[in-house]
């Protein structure tokens, strides 16, 4: 997302700076749970346990604040600045959710995502809401979450673009 959110602000130099971004954003989560998991601390990436999410999401909260002040100081595009907070705010809200719920992680990523593309593209960017509702669909389908996992999953991240939307001017 990043990627399409940064080449349709800024063309290749948008593509460039949200793939920086992109990995500055995921490596802690990532090196974390590829550790945890080699030292059979956790079962899988999947972190079923809720207890195992808290330090990985913090993890991951860290490489996305880190990527949204980098995104800042390199004078990223606003959409791709969106893009970057709105993660930032929906890890901060996932990570104390997730302690004592399970929410829908996807969908959330997903309608924050669907919102840094209307800041990127305008309006018309909503023609994606029905593969939102289809991942979220999904998700319930598989089992992973409850229908109401996926619909508080879907509103924290509309929420979590709104309010980067306007914290990022």
């Amino acid at each position: 997302m990043p990627l399409v959110v940064g080449a349709v602000a800024a063309g290749w130099r948008g593509a460039a700076l949200a793939a920086v971004g992109a990995v500055v954003a995921v490596l802690p989560g990532v090196l974390l749970v590829v550790g945890l998991v080699r030292r059979g601390r956790v079962v899988d990436h999947h972190l079923p346990d809720r207890a195992d999410r808290p330090r990985v999401l913090g993890a991951v909260l860290v490489g996305v604040v880190a990527a949204a002040a980098l995104e800042a100081a390199l004078g990223a595009p606003p959409a791709l600045r969106v893009l970057f907070a709105a993660m930032a705010v929906l890890l901060a809200v996932v990570v104390v959710v997730s302690t004592r719920w399970k929410v829908s992680l996807h969908a959330a990523a997903a309608a924050a995502s669907l919102g840094a593309l209307v800041a990127a593209l305008g309006p018309w960017a909503l023609a994606g809401a029905p593969l939102v509702a289809l991942l979220g669909a999904a998700r319930v389908a598989l089992g992973a979450h409850t229908p109401v996992q996926v619909l508080v999953g879907l509103a924290l991240g509309a929420v979590a673009a709104v309010v980067a939307a306007a914290l990022t001017g």
